[in-house]
């Protein structure tokens, strides 16, 4: 049996190399060298000395032993063994590899077993009747099925010129957002993630600049909208600020508890990508959280910052955000600022590099309209779609601003968008627009009940990493 190389490193695989003959087409993988020598010819096994890790490295080996035949054989009776064999050999293996039905093992143990009882015969049965095992990676598109289910959870924008032109917002994808700073990038995602809410999505925020309390009255000044608030002057500032009424403050804290988290930015390491992660997997995981916002990307601390440089370090950065939303059939939006300050932005001016934005499903731009230059523009915001990667689309959307409720709608709109919490008529109770609410968000739960309740995962979640929220 051969288990060196030509050095005195450890082989990956154990066989017999005067019993080898590449004219025949099947190689028999054993599970050790017992089985190894029962079979005799072609047969080999991984060497105990070797992880399955370390053999998948030794490219050179498999392909001048393994490679030379079409087909592998799994050789091996039923059972977790014989799983674990399979499910490796697929992985790393160009050859289509075969197991042997069940029936064909006449209950043995082992392939030497199996011979001893049952003579050599035997073990040619154990090649005729085997079966291939699809190899991992290679999807038949005939048994692709199409998530009617999915489809439904699309988030909407609320501006019908977005959502016509790309679908809404998918799960699994990632969408990044960028625009100068002020023009209104952070404004608008707070409202998408209050239209989620209201269309009985789980939310959870990572706002790099903005604390709690702040990012809440944000929030809250949005949500309460025009009606909700009162216009006051500030008696030390002279500024206009907007406050909202107690009433629909307890009223807005019932609508999103339990279905809007943020993180807190004030704990150790808040601001460390992994720490960002693990925070969303944990939203996920224990409150059902399917949208997450990432504003923005230069607030995070990048784990590979030092080796690969700052601006592919924000790419690798994007491509784990991407691969948690594909990987968890979740929605993530990310803000990311463009290099330039200057000229017309394109889709190759976000970040750092153009890695970002190859990475994106969708890739927006925000961009304020002068004040000289409203009323010929005929909206106060310009939103444009400049990669859709399902459908294509590049709409351009004209929005307008309310100061009052920090709102956008279409331009032109008759009135200001409103949430599922006022629903009721506008004297409405508190209790009657928490029914109102209760109503929408029950309807809209039903078709995503099971999706939505808690995973189990193994061991102890650990302490919450959310801020408490204050009523």
């Amino acid at each position: 049996m051969k288990t060196t190389g030509s050095s005195d490193a450890p082989c990956p695989i154990t066989f017999d190399p005067k019993r080898m003959d590449p004219s025949q087409p099947t190689l028999w993988w054993c599970l050790d060298a017992v089985d190894v020598f029962a079979v005799g010819d072609n047969a080999v096994c991984k060497s105990t000395v070797v992880s399955w890790a370390e053999l998948k490295k030794s490219s050179n080996v498999l392909n001048d032993i393994v490679g030379c035949y079409a087909f592998v054989l799994a050789c091996a009776p039923p059972g977790p063994e014989r799983d674990e064999l399979v499910e490796q050999l697929t992985s790393f293996l160009y050859s289509p590899v075969l197991v042997p039905t069940e029936k064909a093992f006449r209950n043995c143990a082992s392939v030497g077993q199996l011979k001893d009882f049952y003579g050599e015969k035997a073990l040619n049965e154990l090649l005729f009747e085997a079966q291939e095992v699809p190899m991992q990676g290679v999807l038949d598109l005939a048994d692709v099925e199409l998530d009617q289910a999915m489809d439904s959870r699309r988030i909407l924008s609320g501006f019908r010129t977005l959502d016509s032109g790309i679908g809404g917002f998918s799960h699994g994808a990632l969408s990044v957002w960028t625009g100068k700073r002020g023009d209104g990038k952070s404004t608008l995602l707070s409202q998408l993630l209050l239209e989620s809410v209201t269309q009985g999505h789980k939310v959870c925020a990572y706002s790099g600049e903005l604390p709690a309390r702040q990012f809440k009255q944000v929030m809250l000044q949005q949500a309460a909208g025009p009606k909700g608030v009162t216009r006051r002057e500030d008696e030390r500032t002279g500024r206009e600020v907007y406050d909202v009424a107690p009433d629909t403050a307890a009223c807005i804290n019932e609508w999103w508890r339990g279905r809007l988290f943020l993180t807190d930015i004030q704990r150790e390491n808040c601001h460390d990508e992994q720490q960002i992660l693990k925070i969303f997997e944990y939203a996920h995981r224990r409150y059902g959280c399917d949208v997450f916002l990432v504003d923005n990307i230069m607030t995070a601390q990048l784990k590979d910052a030092m080796d690969l440089g700052y601006w592919q370090a924000q790419s690798a950065f994007t491509g784990r955000l991407a691969a948690f939303a594909k990987g968890r059939g979740v929605h993530v939006h990310l803000v990311a600022h463009p290099r330039k300050a200057n000229g017309r932005l394109t889709a190759d001016d976000v970040g750092g590099s153009s890695d970002i934005t190859n990475r994106a499903d969708n890739v927006l731009k925000v961009e304020r309209v002068a004040e000289e230059k409203v009323e010929k523009a005929g909206c106060d915001m310009l939103l444009t779609v400049l990669k859709n990667r399902e459908f294509g689309a590049m709409p351009k959307v004209k929005l307008d601003f309310d100061p009052a409720s920090r709102r956008f709608s279409p331009a032109g709109a008759a009135s200001v968008r409103r949430f599922s919490w006022e629903l009721a008529d506008a004297g409405g109770s508190v209790a009657g627009r928490l029914a109102a609410h209760g109503r929408a968000i029950r309807q809209a739960n039903r078709a995503n009940a099971q999706q939505m309740q808690f995973q189990e995962v193994t061991g102890d979640v650990g302490e919450s990493p959310f801020p408490e929220e204050d009523d």
